[in-house]
């Protein structure tokens, strides 16, 4: 497998890790670590497709020049946490709620929608460089 195709792994990597150490040595407060891990490997999920399909509408064909890329990523990125509806926000408002309640709430929605919105960006970024060839 080469280098690149590894390196976009990586941040799914690093955070399935740090859901699985925080669970094995955190205080879970009456949540099983069976229920902690998957809430927690659910929201990583939801948030690293969420960013996956903000990272296809801010590359190439959309956004030709690489500082103005940066830019609408990381504008992206933050829109992606804080607009109501985006499935990062409500995998993390999941967490957030089950961290004060001591419950465990599986973001199985969010994750869905994550998936989904990866899947349609993820085709309309390929239809768009297509169109261009």
């Amino acid at each position: 497998m080469p280098a690149s195709s590894r390196a976009g792994d990586l941040p799914a990597l690093v955070g399935a890790v740090a859901v699985l150490a925080v669970t094995a040595t955190g205080d879970r407060r009456g949540v099983t670590a069976p229920d902690a891990a998957t809430t927690g490997l659910l929201a990583v999920l939801a948030c690293a497709l969420t960013g996956a399909a903000v990272g296809a509408l801010a590359s190439r064909p959309f956004v030709r020049a690489p500082g103005w890329s940066v830019a609408a990523l990381v504008l992206g990125s933050l829109f992606a946490l804080v607009t109501t509806g985006s499935p990062a926000k409500h995998a993390m408002t999941a967490l957030i709620t089950g961290a004060r309640t001591a419950t465990a709430d599986p973001p199985w929605l969010a994750c869905g929608g994550a998936v989904l919105l990866a899947a349609a960006c993820a085709a309309l970024a390929c239809g768009a460089t297509a169109r261009l060839e």
